[in-house]
This record gives C-alpha cells, sequence and structure tokens, in this order.
C-alpha cells in the first residue's frame, strides 16, 4: 500500500484554504486539490508492506510533538512537478526538527523516502503547467498544526483518495497571558 506521513488539517481547515485560494489559482488551469486531500507531507514512503505498518506506528509514537504554527503566507507555481502550492516563506524550527527526525528514523528502519529535501508545502491545484514567482497571500492563512497522521494513497480516476491509518497530537501552543 502507498503510505506517507503528513500534517494533518482539520476538515474546517482545509475547506478554508480551499476557499481563499480558489479564486487565485484559478488562472493556472490544472485540476484543484479536493479540499479533504488537503494536507502537509512530510515523508513520502511509496508502496509498503502491510506487515510493516506497525513498526511505522511505533516509529510515530516516537515523534516530538512540539507545537508547529505555519503561516502560509504564499502560493507558488512549480512547472516540474506541475503543481500550484501553498507555501510558508519561513519554515518554523519545530517543523524543520519534526522533519529531520521523521526522516531519519525512516532511514535507519530501512524505509525509503523521497531523496530531495524536505520543502513544506500544500498543493492546491495539480497538473499545473507554468512557473511563476511566489505570490504573496493575503490574508494569510495561519495554522496551528493539531496532528501528524500516517496516511494511506490510493489512486483513482477522480484522483488520490486518503485515509488517515494513525494519527498523533501536537502539544498545543502554550498561551502567553496578557
Amino acid at each position: 500500500m502507498r503510505l506517507f506521513f503528513a500534517l494533518w488539517p482539520s476538515p474546517v481547515e482545509q475547506q478554508q484554504w480551499q476557499h481563499a485560494v480558489a479564486p487565485l489559482v484559478q488562472p493556472f488551469g490544472g485540476l484543484p486539490q479536493r479540499s479533504e486531500n488537503l494536507h502537509l507531507t512530510l515523508a513520502f514512503l511509496g508502496e509498503v508492506s502491510g506487515d510493516r505498518i506497525n513498526q511505522l506506528i511505533a516509529l510515530g509514537n516516537d515523534l516530538p510533538r512540539e507545537p508547529i504554527r505555519l503561516r502560509l503566507d504564499r502560493i507558488e507555481c512549480w512547472k516540474a512537478a506541475g503543481i500550484a502550492c501553498l507555501r510558508p516563506s519561513e519554515t518554523p524550527p519545530a517543523l524543520e526538527r519534526l522533519a529531520r527526525r521523521l526522516h531519519g528514523s525512516l532511514e535507519a528502519d530501512g524505509f525509503k523516502t523521497e531523496p530531495r529535501g524536505f520543502k513544506p508545502h500544500i498543493t492546491v491545484v495539480r497538473r499545473v503547467g507554468m512557473s511563476l514567482p511566489a505570490l504573496p497571500l493575503w490574508p494569510v492563512p495561519e495554522w496551528q498544526v493539531q496532528k501528524i497522521a500516517l496516511v494511506r494513497s490510493r489512486l483513482s480516476e477522480l484522483g488520490p483518495q486518503y485515509d488517515v491509518m494513525q494519527e498523533w497530537a501536537l502539544s498545543p501552543v502554550p498561551v502567553i497571558p496578557a
């Protein structure tokens, strides 16, 4: 089965993002992602044997749970990948640590991950045939990440279908009294 680890937003966040970016990405053409598919991939594993699922769950249990807040302040079109995506202009250190730890643990356990470096993004449109400089997004969606997920991807005529197999809650951002 095709698997990946991701930061997984709530359905409300997914719908808000889709609504916010739809008019901005419409001129790019392509195939807009369904709101329920919006997520930030941490590590794509590809085909994994079902007998290794418990190993992946154990690995997820050991991941850091630091709070992560993302400012999704730009839209980029990547012609080589054929996507338009939401991106933060700055990657929070907690997200960098999480991605580094996850990739290191996966490699140590013999899982293959994509060789390219981690570049946090949320794909909003596929099959885009152009490349553009980063476009600022306003108002800026701020995402207080709530969970990490192990997700199964099934390809279909309608596009990918995602099923969350396991979730891990992140720590909330501490509230600083005024």
